[in-house]
């Protein structure tokens, strides 16, 4: 398929759904993406599985603070410079990129990457949805993370030739203070036939098809949209209580909801950046690696982690995760429960 600019709308609306309430506003990259196709023209977006099976591929996609992007906007400079640059340090031209991680702010910029520098754009991502670290992909153990490259805004470029994956997130937040926060980064530089059989497939296609299903939807109910979108409605109710603690890299912290109808009913929500997961009353009808996303009650708009608040009238919904998400692989940090620090329990859906 093609993207091009009046595809940008939908595609980061589908985004700011698989970010689950985190990954960073779109609002940070969509006039990028939009002004760099219609400069560029359209961008091919093929599957791994299309591509020769020995070209060099890797991922794109930011690293930091989304809160300071917000502040110093990415020029899409940087992720070509992270680009270039892992291709010299490695001696090879990739000849196609794939978003680092669909939820969210990069699922636009790897886009805007491939657009920048001429290439097919990967019709996957390694994460499926929006998690907070850089060792949490499905390419972790299978395609080495390092060498890796990073670029800030301010034209540095920084190159860690040899880290173990499970170090990879740890070296990189220790030097993002002295880049500003947020820097682009390249990595998992495999192949494509690597990418097709480990890789997300079809992230980008879900995400306009998310966005188009909003947008198209008609019944005040949202039933229509559910259907198209795959969703489950599991809850609908008023935002009693919020409890956020904040670190240098996460905010995490509960919520508590109180039913629309049933007094005696309620929900917690516990988050880390995003959305993890949802218990009504006690049972788990909504947890990681599936996407919870909390919706405006009204606009059935998605409402993210840091924007909700008390008293407001909310709908939540429930996606299912990429199958890839739920494969085991010895080397690979869990994408449930367990990779944010909680039990892991059985997801019901309560009648």
């Amino acid at each position: 398929m093609y993207l091009n600019a009046a595809d940008v709308e939908v595609l980061a609306l589908g985004c700011t759904f698989l970010g689950a309430g985190g990954g960073g506003s779109v609002a940070a990259a969509a006039p990028l993406l939009r002004h760099t196709l219609e400069v560029n023209g359209t961008l091919p977006v093929v599957s791994a599985s299309a591509l020769d099976p020995d070209a060099s591929v890797a991922c794109v996609g930011a690293v930091g603070s989304s809160t300071v992007m917000l502040e110093r906007l990415p020029s899409g400079v940087e992720l070509a410079a992270a680009v270039r640059a892992l291709e010299r340090h490695t001696g090879t031209r990739f000849q196609a990129l794939q978003p680092l991680e669909i939820g969210g702010v990069n699922g636009l910029l790897g886009l805007v990457a491939a657009s920048r520098l001429g290439l097919p754009a990967i019709d996957g991502d390694a994460m499926g949805r929006a998690y907070p670290r850089l060792d949490h992909t499905v390419l972790m153990g299978v395609v080495p993370a390092s060498p890796l490259a990073l670029a800030d805004a301010g034209g540095d470029v920084m190159l860690v030739d040899s880290a173990g994956d499970r170090s990879v997130e740890r070296l990189v937040r220790a030097v993002l203070p002295a880049m500003g926060a947020w820097a682009a980064v390249c990595l998992h530089a495999g192949t494509a036939g690597q990418y097709a059989r480990h890789a997300v497939p079809a992230s980008v296609s879900r995400a306009l098809t998310l966005g188009r299903a909003w947008t198209g939807r008609r019944r005040e109910d949202g039933a229509d949209f559910l259907a198209a979108a795959q969703a489950r409605l599991v809850f609908t109710g008023t935002v009693l209580e919020i409890r956020r603690t904040r670190s240098a890299t996460e905010i995490s912290g509960v919520i508590s909801l109180g039913h629309a109808c049933e007094e005696d009913r309620s929900m917690r929500i516990d988050f880390a950046n995003e959305y993890v997961a949802a218990f009504d009353d006690g049972v788990p009808v909504s947890t990681a690696p599936d996407i919870t996303c909390v919706l405006d009650a009204r606009t059935w708009e998605p409402v993210s982690v840091e924007r909700l608040a008390v008293q407001q009238r909310v709908r939540v919904i429930h996606l299912p995760a990429p199958e890839a998400l739920r494969r085991p692989h010895p080397g690979r940090l869990d994408l449930g429960l367990r990779g944010y620090g909680m039990a892991e329990v059985r997801t019901e859906a309560r009648p």
